[in-house]
């Protein structure tokens, strides 16, 4: 929905506080570091447009990966230029532990509707978890984890480059399946060293879900939210939530950057990005799963996202700050052991 037809300007003044509305920030610009696409859009629709209304200033977007931000928010932490930043939730602790960004205040208004929890180094801004892709017409419903593994499949098993989300979480899967997880390294390489050679490491769905849809990629571990949202134009495809173990939770945070030009219109976005319109937005448009627990979902959005405690609960959650500790020596161990480099 636009915002002005959900919100007022005068009840934007409430949910953000009395003093939203009693100063002028014309003439300042907030600066809001995010992934470009339909998360860019909804954010100037439900966060931006709002509070470019209530107060005057002007929002501008710096779109890219989370890793270029990362980069940028160390290489100016004297002298920041981005107010907002939205990060993975396993770049968000070491933010927070490295100074680049403050952490979430708990005596805010916002905080007490987001979930216990969820807020590591930032506030969780949407849940989506780590599952498997796979061509309907040659793996057996339903599908476990332990089926990557199965013969026939060997070296048909597409993968994300690494580092990322979707590696990291494959290492503390693989693991589990040999009794251990993601503080054993040794077991969880060797275990999925016994995939094979990816069948493609894959930088984009359409890349992936082309060959498929053709039978040469039989699974694919990867994110839900955007791979649901586009399986609707694969009949060939499917998607699954393993149970053993479950499938491994990832967040996306967001943060306000330490020390920035403009903290509490930095505070006001954040709010607004965290607001049951732009939570829902999420998961209508996008399928990411709302962090608000006043968020409320058509029937078909709840059934594609996680949206209750008990799916939380349910996934898998990794040592994320050992993983980020571990990232150098890993990256250079995929390349050896799985890619074979």
């Amino acid at each position: 929905m636009n915002w002005k037809t959900g919100w007022s300007v005068a009840a934007l003044g409430l949910a953000l506080g009395s003093g939203a509305l009693a100063q002028d920030y014309s003439g300042k610009t907030l600066v809001v570091g995010t992934w470009g696409g339909d998360i860019e859009r909804l954010l100037r629709e439900h966060a931006a447009g709002p509070l470019e209304e209530l107060t005057g200033a002007k929002v501008e977007f710096l779109l890219g990966g989370s890793g270029d931000r990362m980069a940028k928010m160390y290489a100016e932490k004297s002298n920041p230029t981005m107010d907002v930043t939205f990060q993975n939730v396993y770049e968000a602790p070491q933010a927070l532990s490295d100074g680049l960004v403050v952490a979430p205040d708990e005596s805010s208004a916002i905080y007490g509707d987001l979930w216990p929890g969820m807020n590591d180094g930032c506030y969780a801004m949407s849940l989506v978890g780590l599952g498997i892709a796979y061509n309907k017409g040659m793996v057996t419903e339903p599908v476990e984890w332990a089926d990557m593994w199965k013969p026939e499949y060997r070296g048909m098993i597409a993968m994300a480059p690494y580092p990322s989300s979707e590696g990291d979480g494959l290492l503390g899967v693989a693991a589990r399946l040999v009794g251990s997880d993601e503080h054993d390294p040794d077991a969880a390489f060797a275990k999925v060293s016994e995939l094979g050679a990816p069948a493609l490491n894959y930088t984009s769905l359409d890349e992936v879900f082309a060959l498929m849809d053709a039978g040469e990629v039989a699974m694919a571990p990867m994110i839900s939210g955007y791979v649901l949202a586009a399986l609707k134009e694969w009949d060939n495809i499917g998607f699954a939530f393993p149970t053993d173990p479950g499938p491994v939770l990832v967040r996306d945070m967001v943060c306000q950057v330490a020390n920035s030009p403009n903290p509490e219109l930095a505070q006001m976005f954040i709010e607004l990005a965290l607001s049951p319109a732009t939570q829902q937005a999420y998961a209508e448009e996008l399928l990411f799963g709302p962090t608000n627990s006043k968020a409320e979902l058509s029937h078909d959005a709840a059934a594609d996202t996680i949206n209750t405690p008990e799916e939380v609960a349910s996934l898998l959650q990794l040592d994320w700050p050992y993983v980020i500790s571990q990232r150098a020596d890993w990256t250079e161990r995929w390349n050896k052991d799985v890619l074979g480099q």
